[in-house]
């Protein structure tokens, strides 16, 4: 089965059925995959050939999952761009990707229209709210001169369906190319392992070029879920709580600012959240102090997701049924952790020549999955490298327990070395984070001339409260090894973040370098 192939199947079966809510818009299945069937049969006839690339530089909308099925079903290869990047930046990603065939929003009409003459490969763009001058032609015009029938090109399971951008916090962004089958193993393992059911209610709150956006479309295709879609904007936590109550959404996917920004809202628990039955947090990990806080206020169960772009990127869960607070310490203890290999992956903990360590020591996490990506576009000394031996190196620092949960302690890039000795950032985090007046804390790095780096730590402290440098440093005092205890803190009014909520350590660095 190729991916394409589900679309058409659910709309044989289910053809009445909304499978997209998005802002004013309500298709079901048999008219969504009418307007996929068109733009995918005119694609093919504005020269599409199988391998092309289609780039997508829009904000979160229903064209984009119209886009991204009529790849699947016509070979094309799907390139969403991140809508947040300036024009130097989308330029050189364009250029890495090579597009034949750019579909843009309106706001990014200007940037790429100065950009025009040096975009070499695009032969065709087109505007998702009209015509734009001669040079670019109208998403609705295009797709009402194509044919309602499937288009009935031959897709292969290994075609590549997909490049997903990787953040580009080590340098260069990398394309991951995810064929067919890695996204339909991923599906099939995060349906099962996420116990998925057939009238699911799905909010993205992911901006759609993201990695995890194509998670949720690909594990919520595979059964006939409904995806609500809201143009992005940033994440307001009162308007999504609104929403959640609204339109009685079972499931959604959030980073631990987002739940932290919620658990902010006074009186959170006047919203009617009844119909949640599932709250997957990811792309970072959820501090335990806010992760208890979220379980007591939440009426829902809890899942834990990590992963990369490269890996599929479902590769351990901390099911609902691990959530536990009121149990042996073992068991609560396990809070910290990311859960276990999902049911297609195989993890391990290597040193740096790949060798397998004991039980509890950190080291490498490594995986292998079906799931994971090809290798990186046009990057084979970068793709060899990052699937060394057939095993994909994540980079993450991590450890196991006896019962196969997976600990993760840092990003290789993120770990402190002071005197010669290892600092986990993400323990002193933790213990920032049971301090009563700190609403989020990140731990780096800093020069220093005698021990090489020493720890320091930026907080933001919650509304209405204080707290001083000398206190802080006495409450970690207390609980770390002299070592590990902050040398500094500084405290911001806030922490810079990515689109997707994410805490980004690289720019607080850029403050001391």
């Amino acid at each position: 089965m190729v991916f394409g192939d589900i679309l058409t199947r659910n709309t044989n079966k289910f053809p009445e059925k909304t499978v997209i809510v998005s802002e004013d818009t309500r298709l079901t299945f048999k008219a969504f995959n009418e307007r996929v069937n068109r733009l995918a049969n005119a694609l093919l006839k504005k020269g599409l050939n199988k391998g092309d690339r289609i780039g997508v530089l829009v904000h979160n909308c229903h064209q984009f999952m119209e886009i991204y099925f009529a790849a699947a079903k016509t070979g094309g290869i799907f390139c969403p761009y991140n809508n947040h990047l300036k024009k130097n930046e989308i330029k050189e990603i364009i250029d890495y990707s090579t597009p034949k065939f750019l579909f843009i929003d309106r706001d990014y009409v200007e940037m790429v229209l100065a950009l025009k003459p040096e975009l070499k490969s695009v032969d065709c763009y087109i505007c998702l709210q009209g015509a734009q001058l001669p040079v670019m032609e109208g998403y609705e015009e295009v797709l009402a001169a194509g044919y309602a029938t499937e288009p009935g090109v031959p897709v292969s399971e290994d075609d590549v369906l997909s490049i997903i951008f990787t953040a580009g916090t080590t340098g260069r962004a990398k394309g991951a190319m995810r064929t067919h089958r890695h996204l339909i193993s991923d599906a099939v393992a995060s349906a099962i392992d996420l116990r998925v059911e057939y009238d699911e209610r799905v909010l993205i709150t992911f901006p759609m070029y993201h990695v995890a956006c194509e998670d949720n479309i690909v594990r919520h295709s595979l059964l006939p879920n409904t995806f609500y879609i809201r143009r992005e904007g940033g994440f307001d936590p009162v308007q999504a709580l609104e929403y959640i109550a609204k339109e009685r959404i079972t499931r959604c996917q959030m980073v631990p600012t987002m739940v932290h920004s919620l658990l902010q809202v006074p009186d959170v628990k006047r919203f009617d959240l009844s119909s949640l039955r599932l709250i997957l947090y990811a792309a970072a990990p959820m501090p335990v102090e806010l992760l208890k806080r979220a379980l007591e206020v939440f009426p829902c169960g809890f899942a834990q997701l990590y992963g990369q772009t490269e890996s599929g990127p479902f590769t351990t869960c901390l099911k609902p049924e691990d959530h536990i607070m009121d149990g042996s310490e073992k068991k609560v203890a396990r809070l910290a952790s990311s859960g276990r290999p999902v049911l297609n992956y195989e993890i391990r903990i290597v040193d740096e020549n790949d060798n397998d360590l004991p039980i509890g020591e950190v080291g490498e996490i490594i995986g292998r999955s079906e799931a994971m990506m090809k290798g990186y576009w046009q990057m084979p000394k970068e793709s060899a490298e990052k699937l060394r031996n057939g095993w994909l190196h994540t980079g993450d620092l991590g450890r196991l327990d006896e019962d196969g949960y997976v600990y993760i302690v840092e990003r290789k890039n993120d770990l402190i070395i002071s005197g010669g000795v290892n600092v986990y950032p993400r323990e002193i985090e933790e213990v920032l984070y049971q301090h009563p007046a700190v609403s989020e804390a990140s731990v780096i790095g800093v020069q220093d001339e005698h021990w090489g780096e020493v720890v320091k730590a930026i907080i933001v402290l919650k509304a209405g409260a204080k707290a001083t440098e000398d206190e802080i440093k006495a409450f970690c005092g207390e609980r770390l090894a002299g070592f590990k205890k902050p040398k500094s803190v500084e405290f911001w009014k806030e922490l810079p973040k990515s689109p997707q909520g994410k805490i980004l350590k690289k720019e607080i660095r850029k403050a001391f370098q």
